[in-house]
């Protein structure tokens, strides 16, 4: 076994019956249609994401709760103009923007403890023998506004109080029970965080823990202790399922079309390879794809020709835009020995050329900077080409095809190592020319 072999296991999740796929160099996975390859590909990007991202993850879910009480407090804050004189209001008001403005970069170790002063400010003014309730009934009615406000933001109250104190107080128990929480789970790593991911991305159904990733033989999500382990070997990943999302705003459900852009827009340079460089630029692209920082131009991602014209990438050819992608991830050097690269059949938008071109690039990207992919494909160019490149370049010794196999007469798929050879997966495509027999007449 390979020192930096990484493993991922599926049983009985959808389609996939069984899979265990090693995960070091180059990884095929193809089959027919429905045979469970983007499960794989997706479950997979997901587990690894949440693995390498897990202290930030816990950071915004906890950030944005923050975020979210201090809307709340932010919006009571401003009913007092109808209980303090103007001149007091206004001062008032200045000094609690300046405990909190909405634009801070929350933390969980902030040391000014900015949201705890804006509730304090609160509390003094509350606590305040001269602040006037008086006896009007539309300052009692907003009185009473301003504590429901409290309840509502503070889930773990389940009593209405007449005392606002006692909830601003309460409130500020519930924030440092919260801070508390999140850096439990950044020690503790509970796989609670990775099962909200999972629900997240696979929204249609739920998933059977029944998976797993191993690094060096050992099971990186302990199930007896609840923990999601670090991964070593992999900090970088990146799950491209269409190059049609390459500056597009809209992101619906696919949280990795977002990550995807943010990861493209990253105007990060570093010293890259002359030769690959030279590929993509020279015998590929015939030019230089850029990102746009201007916000004025409607031009986000620029593509200019080694003809010196340039054309707003999203209006181009979408073989372009999938060459586009793998150069910006290279530009920015986010490809490096760390990375693991998700494709899910990348062959799509292709013309035949540029599928043998791109087989190319995945292997030379391999062999020189040590990026890891797991290629799912069902095309016999693409799965030629990376055989044949591979052997060329003399790495195949990365090299892994896995063909997903019906179990019996089921709906169910078996995933068999193949190591490099591609014999059994020609065979399951020349289904295709039997129906071509079938269905049409031979000259």
């Amino acid at each position: 076994m390979n020192k930096n072999q990484i493993n991922i296991e599926l049983k009985n999740i959808r389609s996939v019956r069984d899979a265990n796929i090693i995960l070091d160099g180059i990884t095929v996975i193809t089959g027919e249609n429905g045979s469970g390859k983007s499960t794989i590909s997706k479950l997979t990007y997901h587990l690894f994401r949440t693995s390498i991202e897990f202290e930030k993850i816990v950071e915004s879910n906890l950030e944005d709760e923050l975020r979210r009480i201090y809307r709340s407090i932010d919006q009571l804050s401003k009913e007092l103009e109808y209980f303090l004189d103007k001149d007091e209001y206004s001062k008032f008001r200045i000094s609690f923007r300046n405990f909190y403005r909405s634009d801070n970069q929350l933390s969980l170790f902030e040391e000014d403890n900015s949201i705890f002063s804006a509730i304090d400010a609160l509390i003094n003014i509350f606590a305040n023998e001269n602040f006037n309730l008086h006896k009007n009934p539309q300052l009692q009615q907003r009185l009473k506004r301003i504590k429901i406000i409290l309840n509502n933001s503070n889930p773990r109250v389940d009593f209405e109080s007449n005392d606002i104190i006692e909830l601003l107080l309460a409130l500020k128990e519930y924030i440092t029970e919260q801070i508390q929480h999140s850096l439990n789970y950044k020690e503790n790593r509970p796989l609670s965080i990775l099962n909200d991911k999972l629900e997240e991305a696979f929204y249609d159904s739920s998933i059977p823990n029944t998976f797993n990733i191993s690094e060096y033989g050992v099971p990186i999500i302990d199930r007896d202790k609840n923990k999601l382990l670090p991964i070593h070997s992999i900090q970088r990943v990146a799950y491209i399922d269409t190059p049609m999302i390459i500056g597009i705003d809209f992101y619906a459900e696919r949280a990795h079309w977002e990550e995807i852009n943010e990861l493209i827009s990253n105007k990060k340079t570093f010293k890259s390879n002359s030769e690959l460089d030279s590929i993509f630029k020279n015998e590929i692209l015939k030019g230089d794809v850029s990102y746009d920082e201007n916000e004025i131009s409607s031009q986000t991602f620029i593509y200019k020709r080694d003809d010196g014209k340039e054309f707003d990438l999203l209006e181009c050819a979408t073989g372009l835009k999938s060459f586009s992608l793998l150069q910006l991830l290279f530009k920015n050097g986010f490809l490096n020995n760390q990375t693991l690269l998700i494709i899910d059949e990348p062959e799509v938008h292709l013309h035949p050329q540029w599928i043998v071109e791109y087989a190319r690039l995945i292997v030379l990207l391999n062999k020189h900077l040590g990026v890891k992919f797991l290629i799912a494909s069902h095309n016999p160019d693409m799965i030629s080409a990376i055989k044949y490149i591979s052997k060329k370049e003399n790495s195949s010794k990365d090299l892994n095809f896995y063909l997903a196999t019906k179990y019996k007469n089921t709906y169910t798929y078996n995933y068999k190592n193949l190591g490099i050879e591609i014999e059994d997966i020609f065979s399951s495509f020349n289904i295709a020319l039997e129906r071509i027999d079938l269905y049409g007449q031979s000259e």
